[in-house]
């Protein structure tokens, strides 16, 4: 599978960043929706819908911004620093 691997270098990083954009972008999204849904000073259940609707822009946004960064690493890592980020701040304010 390796082999396979090193000879498409254009195809692996192309299938690395739709992957990054699609679960790394659903991530960002479902983390952000959690933690607008805690921070937003509305009822729970208007909470909740304008964090929904929000986070279908933020996962737009993240999956154009996957394909933005130069660097494969920088892509996961901005992704998963991000969302990480978000979980901490939605488990300390919980």
């Amino acid at each position: 599978m390796q082999k396979v691997l090193s000879h498409y270098p254009a195809q692996t990083a192309l299938l690395s960043r739709v992957l990054a954009s699609i679960f790394g972008g659903y991530l960002v999204a479902a983390s952000a929706c959690g933690l607008l849904s805690v921070l937003l000073p509305l009822s729970p259940v208007d909470a909740t819908l304008v964090a929904t609707m929000l986070s279908f822009a933020i996962y737009a946004c993240a999956a154009i911004r996957a394909f933005c960064v130069k660097s494969l690493t920088q892509v996961w890592l901005e992704l998963l620093i991000v969302s990480s980020s978000f979980y901490v701040t939605i488990s300390l304010l919980s």
